[in-house]
């Protein structure tokens, strides 16, 4: 197996994945595009140690970001040489693993999608589940007991070379702050291998539910089991837990796991609310809202140091990856809202962008202001909010005009996704 993780054809297509994804640099330094020419040189040495079990990979360099619901994400970023083998080995340990997976596990797999885990717990929800046992596992990607997990990959890998080099992998240390430490559990957040690892790992727990006829459904480290009854859940809520902490040996976060009503169940990002027909839909969680309106509010900021083409190509590309992810929830009302505002600060932007007296006079009389109106409004002591407020450019600068200069409204992009 190690012969075909390191052949030219996997390689070469772990090399383009590497590339593609560009990413940052680890601990040497070294970016993607510095790899081509170090491998033109290197990697018959490299593959030589590979397949000896001399090679010993780096450590990962550790980045720290915020969670969204505070507190900090040890991130472990590792250098450009080892994500290509990490890929190498996860692009052929994919095709021996992936089809023993079950179907209900929707994360870091080809064919499968949030979405759809999104769409199975409303379809549990509107079939009579109407409780849930909401499990988080306590810092999970830390947590990854290394025996346990080269216990389910030596079931399946026969060659001992390639459980070496992947237990090294596990176990190559984390730079933070200039200071590496060792680390003897947990597989670092951020490498190409973790999210199979992860998913071979929790494998275990979806054929325990699925013995146990449990409906549920799992992203990566986020599983929910949805029952019918909330005494059947809290029973359900004790033995789960005792196993995942007794056989899986990770950890249950007792404060944020919990039995909720569906209707309080909150699932990647989306949240589930009960209609007026009793049946479930999908609502957006307030704060990744409020998240996303002051992203568009900074990119329509008047100081934001770029051009108007810029700024709405900017703004319309943030728009449509999120409207994308999040546009199966009851929004458009909430993005009509939205719009009405971008298009003002829009204007705004325009507005200042003028800058002097005669601009703003000639640029007025360009959008169909007689003379002393134009005169009028160019001379004006008024802020600028006041300005656009007004129906002098509301009804000049309209939407359509903006439009025209880029701008596509939210609602529109929306509706797009609605009808694909």
């Amino acid at each position: 197996m190690l012969e075909e993780i390191v052949s030219k054809d996997n390689m070469k297509a772990a090399y383009d994945r590497v590339v593609g994804n560009k990413g940052s640099a680890g601990i040497d330094g070294m970016s993607v595009t510095e790899l081509k020419p170090y491998l033109d040189e290197h990697w018959p040495v490299i593959k030589a140690s590979i397949l000896d079990g001399s090679y010993r990979p780096q450590p990962v360099k550790g980045v720290e970001i915020d969670k969204p619901q505070g507190g900090k994400r040890l991130l472990g970023i590792p250098t450009v040489l080892d994500r290509m083998i990490q890929q190498a080995i996860q692009q052929v340990l994919n095709v021996r693993f992936d089809p023993d997976f079950l179907h209900f596990s929707y994360g870091f797999r080809k064919g499968k999608s949030a979405h759809q885990a999104i769409k199975q717990a409303l379809d549990y929800a509107n079939s009579g589940s109407r409780y849930v046992v909401d499990i988080d596992l306590s810092k999970f990607f830390d947590r990854v007991n290394h025996d346990y997990l080269m216990g389910l990959l030596a079931k399946e890998v026969e060659d001992k070379r390639l459980l070496g080099l992947i237990r090294r992998y596990l176990q190559s240390g984390i730079m933070l702050d200039g200071v590496t430490s060792k680390r003897t559990e947990g597989t670092p957040q951020g490498s190409p291998l973790s999210p199979l690892l992860s998913n071979i790992l929790l494998n275990e727990l979806d054929t325990e539910l699925s013995k146990r006829q449990h409906r549920f459904v799992r992203y990566a480290d986020d599983f929910s089991i949805y029952l019918k009854t909330k005494r059947s859940a809290i029973r359900v809520m004790r033995s789960v837990s005792r196993f995942v902490e007794h056989k899986l040996k990770l950890k249950v976060n007792r404060k944020k796991s919990a039995v909720r009503y569906v209707g309080h169940m909150e699932l990647l990002g989306y949240g589930i609310y009960r209609m007026r027909n009793q049946q479930f839909g999908l609502k957006i969680i307030e704060s990744n809202w409020q998240k996303f309106v002051r992203k568009c509010k900074t990119l329509t900021r008047k100081s934001y140091p770029i051009s108007f083409d810029e700024r709405v190509f900017k703004l319309k590309e943030y728009c449509m990856g999120w409207i994308g992810y999040f546009r199966y929830a009851n929004i458009k009302t909430r993005l009509k809202g939205l719009d009405r505002l971008l298009g003002s600060r829009l204007r705004y932007c325009i507005w200042k962008s003028w800058k002097r007296i005669r601009t703003s006079i000639r640029n007025l009389k360009k959008l169909g202001l007689p003379e002393w109106l134009a005169v009028k409004w160019g001379f004006t002591r008024r802020g600028g909010w006041h300005v656009v407020q007004s129906p002098i450019l509301q009804t000049t600068l309209t939407n359509a005009c903006l439009q025209k200069r880029g701008f596509m409204p939210t609602a529109s992009i929306y509706e797009r996704y609605c009808h694909v």
